[in-house]
């Protein structure tokens, strides 16, 4: 048993040390023909970790659907779980493209939120009717808490929505607003200039909050940001070089990139939201 233990640990060894090699060479070989796809097949494939979480969460969910005449317990444990995971782990956010994929980004972060939210709830009602004794004399108050809670998880789903058309409203003002101070700083007079460069850095750090807020929820240890920090970084760089040099590369630069901001939020605007 001793030898057979140790050849079978040699052998995890050996296959441990060619992993790396083999990884390497694999990745070598495909990189070329990866960098000479074309755009669309360059966002087709980088959206490949968000169509395997759409898989995942439902196939556990149809699984635990499945389970529910059964034993809605372990439907509603199940359930819980999806939430729990996607509360704490959140979907894969595909970081290329990310001012051209920010409007399927407000999407799809508020329908994660809302399945994550409407699995919880579910779960939860399954543990508590099905999985714990009621009394008989109970049954009443069990019905009205459970109307009451499915009365309240439409108002929190509700809420989820209101903030995407809020944010969404938010960064289009803010995002107009910054283009047009670069606009101003690159056609003023050399004697407003420190005063517009002020105002520009202003419209900045209105645009920056905005930048840093989560789509779908306020809590920090969940969501997902209006576009990956990286490309938030990214844009800061760039307005900072426009504010320092208006009428230059980085000041066009920086107005496309804010442009595509304004255009992504186009169907998401509500002033009264």
């Amino acid at each position: 048993m001793i030898l057979i233990a140790i050849e079978a640990h040699y052998e995890a060894y050996h296959l441990t040390v060619l992993s790396g090699p083999l990884l390497g060479g694999a990745y070598v070989l495909i990189k070329p023909w990866f960098v000479r796809r074309s755009e669309r097949w360059h966002r087709l494939i980088t959206f490949v970790p968000m169509f395997l979480y759409v898989v995942l969460l439902g196939g556990v969910a149809v699984l635990a659907v499945g389970a529910l005449p059964n034993d809605p317990v372990v439907t509603g444990v199940t359930l819980i779980g999806l939430w729990s995971f996607h509360l704490f782990t959140g979907a894969p956010e595909p970081t290329s493209f990310a001012y051209e994929r920010l409007a399927g980004r407000l999407t799809w972060a508020a329908a994660f939120q809302v399945f994550a939210m409407i699995c919880g709830t579910v779960g939860v009602f399954f543990c508590l009717t099905r999985g714990l004794p009621v009394p008989e004399r109970f049954e009443p108050v069990v019905v009205g808490t459970s109307l009451g809670a499915m009365v309240g998880l439409g108002t929190a789903l509700l809420k989820v929505f209101v903030r995407v058309r809020k944010l969404g409203t938010q960064l289009t003002r803010d995002a107009r607003r910054m283009v047009r101070c670069l606009d101003r700083l690159s056609r003023g007079a050399v004697a407003e200039r420190q005063q517009l460069r002020e105002a520009a850095e202003d419209a900045w750090d209105a645009l920056d909050l905005t930048l840093r807020s989560k789509v779908e929820t306020g809590f920090h240890i969940s969501g997902t940001f209006v576009i990956p920090a990286e490309d938030r970084r990214a844009l800061e760089s760039l307005v900072a070089e426009a504010i320092a040099s208006p009428g230059t590369p980085p000041h066009r630069e920086a107005a496309v990139r804010l442009d595509m901001l304004r255009a992504a939020c186009r169907d998401k605007i509500d002033t009264v939201a």
